[in-house]
């Protein structure tokens, strides 16, 4: 099977090199061109994962086609590239028909093709970089969950998925990789699944408030479970979206996916948490290269069931409220902001506002503002001045920039 290659291509007259085009083409190189350096490196940020090279010309215009080409808009390509991060760096060849950019002396250590002279070459360097880079080898080898991840899932989540399946296929060239740095990510890569869902209606509006996704009860309604805090379930009693095997494996996500999930610890709260880690054998690569592959195929089947069912008013007739005999015997449904608080101590007892006391083992999280999403009556005459009890695996933490965007 032919390889495949795509390749930003900025040069304000690529247009009249059909030629040269074609010559790519048919080897596999596939051209997207643009007439100056701006519209191809707001392409480049706007799909990072798509992109393999970019080819510059020697003299190209810079933020407007109303400019005349130069070195300027170049030199600004070559600085945008320089500054991605170490995991979205890309090959870039410069290939120019004036000879004179070689006299640059801020080009002096950059190789220079000249066109119509250098274009074989200029093709084979392309194609033997890129198959060197290991990015490019993992992106080609999961190329048909990439694409779907891209679909459902904001381009950093990507970046951190494509992170760890190159540390599962080149071990020796990341020998860095931090697992605990990566659940939280991996969770996060499960809400926006779930925001994907949300647009077409398989989950309702009433489980993103205030843009914030509730994890637990979107999981509950996808299972067929009553989502009693929303006051909603998916279908009839038996009814369900994901089939078991899917349920599974959000289910491990979710429990796993609070880890390392805050931002602004001590070094020493930092150091107790990677020692929990370590204690309850979290600090396995393989958990995490597992958890990602899983991820991978919640994706796929979330995708397939979305192209299945793409009709959002169908889908959410299927949203059933929940009766009042229903709701017996379970816990009093408060309100969103009710459940959202900072974690903290009073008198030796751990408690989030006014209604929820909480079993607290790890205090290096005193502090932290956090969301409930489990809770039942406080039956505990120690702490009855609080209505509800909370247990640590019943909430999860919320990071100080989580405003609910994508």
């Amino acid at each position: 099977m032919k390889k495949e290659y795509n390749v930003i291509w900025i040069d304000d007259e690529w247009e009249k090199q059909q030629e040269f085009k074609d010559e790519c083409e048919d080897l596999g190189i596939h051209l997207q061109g643009f007439s100056y350096q701006k519209a191809g490196m707001d392409e480049l940020d706007k799909h990072p994962n798509l992109w393999d090279a970019v080819i510059l010309d020697g003299e190209i215009k810079d933020k407007s086609d109303h400019e005349e080409p130069s070195t300027k808009g170049l030199l600004n390509a070559l600085m945008h590239l320089a500054s991605l991060p170490a995991n979205r760096q890309i090959p870039r060849f410069i290939s120019t028909g004036k000879d004179k950019v070689k006299e640059n002396e801020m080009l002096k250590d950059e190789v220079i093709y000249i066109k119509d002279i250098d274009d074989e070459k200029l093709i084979d360097d392309i194609r033997a970089t890129i198959e060197n880079i290991e990015r490019f080898k993992v992106k080609k080898l999961y190329g048909d969950k990439i694409e779907v991840l891209t679909s459902l899932i904001n381009q950093d989540i990507c970046e951190d998925v494509l992170t760890i399946l190159c540390a599962i296929h080149f071990p020796s060239s990341t020998s860095d990789f931090i697992p605990r740095l990566f659940y939280n990510p991996l969770r996060k890569g499960l809400e926006c699944i779930f925001r994907a869902a949300n647009r077409v209606g398989i989950i309702p509006d009433a489980f993103i408030a205030s843009g914030v996704v509730n994890l637990n009860q979107c999981f509950m309604y996808l299972i067929g479970k009553d989502a009693d805090k929303i006051g909603f379930r998916y279908g009839n009693q038996g009814e369900r979206i994901a089939p078991i095997y899917i349920q599974n494996m959000m289910s491990l996500i979710l429990n796993l996916g609070n880890v390392n999930s805050h931002s602004q610890l001590t070094e020493t709260e930092l150091q107790a948490i990677d020692n929990r880690i370590l204690k309850e054998g979290l600090s396995s690569k393989y958990l995490v290269f597992s958890m990602t592959l899983q991820l991978c195929e919640i994706a796929s089947w979330m995708n397939r069931y979305i192209s299945e069912h793409p009709d959002k008013d169908e889908n959410l007739k299927m949203c059933i409220p929940l009766e009042i005999d229903e709701k017996e015997g379970k816990e009093e449904a408060l309100e969103d902001s009710e459940l959202v608080g900072l974690l903290e101590e009073h008198e030796g007892i751990f408690h989030m506002g006014e209604k929820f006391s909480v079993l607290l083992k790890h205090k290096e999280l005193l502090g932290n503002k956090i969301r409930i999403i489990n809770y039942v009556t406080n039956t505990n005459i120690k702490t009855k001045q609080y209505p509800y009890f909370v247990r640590e695996q019943d909430f999860e933490l919320i990071e100080e920039s989580e405003n609910g965007s994508m």
